[in-house]
């Protein structure tokens, strides 16, 4: 398979010029890649410094793309085969792909791997991070796989609020991940419904709170909620 990393300069252009031959555009600032070949943009997005490295993370309805370095410098960071980075891929259906989970052996595909190239690390306030990445993931049972290539994320927030302090914002969006995998899993005619969407509705509010809202993206998915009546 071809593995296809974009450097900064090619970011510029995707984001300058209307002839570039990628296929990926964005605004800024972005998460964003093709999906198993589809386009796939983030509606929200944030980054935060834990345990010594990067985790970035894009949200887009009940799908996340988490990003994890081991470090928090600029480099090339290695996905796979035992490695300390990883990338994640959570599914509408809360699915869980890693580029730590190995493939069944009965499938015949490319192996867990990927890379994550921090390419810049802007120390203006707010302090943002910009660089490519590229994975295979696969399920916990190693039968499902998700492959992103042409990611970018380019200008994210680094939002400061760290997991180990107990109510950072990573803690905060995780959260929100796992609430919004429920909920979405929920009919409105099923007797927890209320119950599952306030869940989501307190985690949005609680992220809202810890990591800000650019955009107003969470706040209209607060409000598209109601008052969690079927």
């Amino acid at each position: 398979m071809k593995k296809i990393a974009l450097s900064l300069s090619l970011l510029t252009c995707l984001f300058f010029a209307t002839n570039c031959a990628e296929e990926v555009e964005f605004n800024s600032p972005a998460i964003q890649g093709n999906k198993d070949g589809v386009l796939w943009r983030a509606d929200y997005y944030a980054a935060d410094i834990d345990f010594g490295g990067f985790l970035i993370e894009g949200k887009r309805s009940y799908q996340t793309v988490q990003l994890i370095t081991a470090t928090d410098t600029r480099g090339t960071f290695t996905l796979g085969n035992g490695s300390s980075s990883e990338a994640i891929f959570i599914d509408n259906d809360g699915t869980v792909y890693s580029t730590n989970n190995e493939p069944d052996p009965s499938l015949t595909l490319y192996p867990a791997d990927g890379e994550i190239m921090v390419e810049e690390i802007d120390n203006s306030e707010p302090k943002r991070i910009s660089g490519t990445f590229w994975f295979n993931a696969f399920s916990e049972d190693g039968m499902k796989t998700v492959n992103f290539n042409q990611g970018v994320f380019y200008r994210v927030s680094l939002q400061g609020g760290l997991v180990s302090g107990g109510s950072g914002c990573i803690e905060a969006t995780e959260a929100t991940t796992a609430a919004a995998a429920a909920y979405a899993a929920t009919d409105t005619t099923d007797p927890n419904y209320t119950a599952v969407c306030t869940t989501y509705k307190e985690a949005l509010l609680a992220q809202i709170t810890a990591c800000g809202d650019t955009g107003g993206v969470l706040q209209t998915i607060v409000d598209s909620l109601g008052d969690c009546t079927p």
